[in-house]
């Protein structure tokens, strides 16, 4: 399990997700294939922006459950969604 954030905030952290292929978004992480998610829109949406910011979930983060995918699959995916211009 990773995250990180994507520079650019909310905008570029959903042109990110939109952009992948591999990785299913999914509201909940676990199972055998790569599932990705944006915490802020998902898993924590009921909580306010403030209290979201007060530990540490902005609207850019993003949460990635690696799976069974190629390793070289995967880097190719994540390589074209994070060229795109943001």
């Amino acid at each position: 399990m990773i995250s990180f954030e994507i520079k650019g905030g909310l905008e570029a952290a959903d042109r990110f997700l939109q952009n992948t292929t591999l990785p299913i978004s999914a509201p909940s992480l676990g199972g055998i294939e790569a599932l990705i998610t944006r915490p802020a829109a998902t898993s924590h949406a009921g909580v306010s922006p403030e209290d979201r910011r007060a530990i540490g979930i902005s609207d850019s983060l993003i949460r990635l459950s690696v799976g069974l995918e190629s390793t070289e699959d995967m880097i190719e995916d994540f390589d074209r969604a994070f060229g795109i211009e943001y």
